[in-house]
């Protein structure tokens, strides 16, 4: 899907010699009607991706899922549906999981004791691990995420950590953490659904473009990503 699609420029097609995740944002293709998103595509040195994300809003880089809530949604979710289930999730999918809530007073939304929502911030915070930033609206929310993604990815002048360290307990988080570090190869499920459908790693790396595509998630660019580099001298 490009960005076309919602009445924006064409998105151009990137080879997978020339591809470069360190300034990219993905955007879940829910959030296209958002003023965030709109932001994010007037700002020029944003690569601005429109996809269907499993877990969050935006993606970035290899490492980093956020979730965007205004504060009334955040606490209607709390109440009327599995608010913690859903960021638990997404803080198990990925490295550096981020929740963004939009709105000047979180607590004035819903009669509810604000330990309640106290409560709720802490088990998210501490619980999950979740970065949890307060911003008065859209474009600040877009502004954010902009500083993650330089943060995340580097500075321009700066090298881009193209791949995170962590401690990988099973055999199956290190398949998935040697896969990931392909760019392209985004959040978490990707790779795992790779490996899900190849069985080995060396399945995946010796797969046609064609095979790779057959994988849900997996598009021309990834599978190209993947090929390539795989078949590329050193």
């Amino acid at each position: 899907m490009s960005i076309n699609d919602f009445g924006c420029e064409p998105e151009r097609k990137i080879h997978a010699d020339e591809y470069k995740p360190e300034k990219t944002i993905i955007a879940d293709d829910r959030e296209t009607s958002s003023a965030v998103v709109e932001w994010l595509h007037k700002n020029e040195s944003i690569s601005l991706e429109i996809t269907r994300l499993e877990y969050g809003d935006y993606a970035i880089g290899n490492r980093m899922l956020v979730e965007r809530k205004t504060a009334r949604d955040f606490v209607d979710t709390l109440v009327e549906r599995d608010l913690l289930g859903q960021l638990k999730r997404m803080a198990d999918a990925c490295e550096h999981p981020v929740l963004i809530i939009e709105g000047t007073d979180i607590y004035a939304q819903r009669n509810i004791a604000p330990n309640a929502i106290r409560g709720a911030l802490a088990a998210i915070s501490v619980q999950f691990g979740v970065s949890v930033f307060m911003v008065t609206g859209p474009e600040e929310t877009a502004e954010m995420l902009y500083v993650l993604m330089n943060r995340e990815q580097g500075e321009p002048s700066g090298r881009p950590s193209m791949h995170h360290h962590k401690s990988y307990h099973s055999e199956r988080e290190q398949l998935e953490y040697v896969l990931s570090a392909f760019p392209g190869i985004g959040p978490p499920h990707q790779a795992r659904s790779l490996l899900e459908h190849f069985g080995t790693l060396s399945a995946v790396i010796s797969a046609s473009e064609e095979e790779l595509r057959s994988v849900e998630g997996i598009g021309q660019k990834i599978s190209g990503v993947i090929h390539s580099l795989s078949h590329k001298k050193y």
